[in-house]
């Protein structure tokens, strides 16, 4: 049975308008004209994982220690409002919508400007790394002497100290301990590969029990040509702790974002908390809904005499075209069935009501109608994925957000999809 535990989302009311107003001027943007009407677009090459506004509302997800194992790795986390959204969304939940894992750090410097002066300890996900994991990434290390990569040498010396072999060995070299020192070089010597093949318990120890930050990212050779997907777990490194990744544009992705907008609306009126759904309204009436296994939107019509705010759309082809008359719920007033396999239970198997207008990565969502004003504000809300050996790919429903996106005004055309 899933032991999931149940998501807990708190908002502040407060933190989010401050967030709000303070964020979506920042969205990088081009206004295009077709015919009267204005559209603002999003300008993905100037749009990255470190300039997204933050997240407004908390959350977190814990997974049981059984499903861990299934997993290959530890997808759980917390995250507070107004945290960046790097720092929050983990490798292998975007890896089919961007393809990061192809990436290395060499290819992420010819788009973006990376520190010169990095140490092991800007890559996070070295932290839990073995000598063993690393040879099995980097085949080549293990022709080479154990010598010639100083962290995998120093964690030698680390796990023959914690043997408890005389302290004398790890001090210069006197008359009085240079027979115990010659020992531990003679131990020490060889290839990589030589040495774990007869020091298991080396192989198997973590990288991050040493200082990482003591050695040069040039410490270990291949480390910088080596693709994020040969290392062990690299599913759990945030986005934040891969050198430069953050500053990609997403239309540099390994899988650039949708770009294309073939699809455009008319914004032509808001309607407020007040609405409700009616049972006439099917949901061939709506174009928002819940993103299915295949990441289709599945319009669901709002439940008769529930509150339903939206935004009625119209076509540039007028009466006749396919949009007209059409609605976008808000994700405030209704929540869908969200999410697939095993992860698909968490938040209760529920997500805000929205569209993928720009692929699997983000749900935009209405998350806001002011009739007086004729505006809609919306947010991109982001899901958790995972691919389990032998069973598939599962996500949770989108729940991770809302990031303040481009708002609307009536009368402005709004960006659909591609289909």
């Amino acid at each position: 049975m899933l032991k999931l535990k149940k998501l807990l989302l708190v908002a502040s009311t407060a933190l989010i308008a401050a967030i709000s107003i303070k964020t979506q001027a920042q969205t990088p943007t081009e206004t295009r004209t077709l015919a009267q009407y204005e559209v603002k677009i999003p300008d993905w090459s100037k749009i990255t994982w470190d300039n997204l506004a933050p997240v407004q509302q908390p959350g977190y997800l814990n997974i049981s220690s059984d499903l861990i194992d299934r997993f290959g790795y530890n997808p759980s986390r917390s995250w507070s409002a107004g945290q960046k959204i790097d720092s929050i969304v983990m490798l292998g939940d975007v890896e089919d919508a961007f393809k990061m894992g192809s990436f290395s750090l060499k290819r992420i410097s010819t788009i973006v400007a990376i520190d010169s002066a990095l140490t092991l300890k800007d890559l996070g996900l070295l932290q839990w790394q073995t000598p063993k994991s690393l040879v099995k990434a980097i085949p080549a290390l293990g022709n080479l002497d154990i010598s010639q990569v100083p962290p995998i040498y120093d964690l030698f010396a680390q796990v023959a100290n914690s043997n408890k072999t005389p302290k004398s060995l790890f001090a210069g070299a006197t008359k009085s301990n240079i027979t115990d020192k010659n020992h531990f070089e003679i131990a020490a010597s060889g290839t990589i590969a030589q040495v774990l093949r007869s020091n298991p318990r080396l192989a198997n120890t973590p990288l991050g029990k040493l200082d990482l930050s003591r050695y040069p990212i040039n410490s270990v050779p291949g480390l910088t040509q080596t693709q994020l997907a040969r290392f062990s777990g690299w599913q759990q490194s945030f986005i934040n702790q891969v050198p430069g990744l953050n500053k990609v544009p997403f239309d540099k992705m390994p899988q650039p974002i949708n770009t294309e907008f073939s699809v455009i609306g008319i914004a032509s009126l808001v309607l407020g908390t007040p609405e409700n759904g009616d049972k006439t309204v099917g949901s061939n009436y709506f174009i928002s809904g819940s993103i299915n296994r295949s990441n289709v939107t599945i319009p669901v019509a709002c439940e008769a005499n529930h509150e339903c705010a939206y935004m009625e759309l119209g076509d540039l082809a007028g009466q006749q075209g396919e949009l007209y008359g059409k609605r976008w719920a808000s994700g405030s007033s209704q929540k869908v069935k969200g999410g697939f396999g095993l992860l698909g239970k968490v938040n209760d198997g529920k997500e805000p009501t929205g569209r993928l207008v720009y692929g699997s990565a983000f749900k935009v969502v209405l998350t806001k109608v002011n009739e007086s004003k004729g505006t809609a504000d919306f947010g991109l809300f982001l899901r958790i994925c995972a691919n389990i050996p032998f069973v598939g790919k599962t996500c949770t429903p989108y729940f991770i957000g809302p990031i303040p996106w481009i708002p609307v005004k009536e009368n402005e055309l709004v960006i659909v999809g591609t289909q």
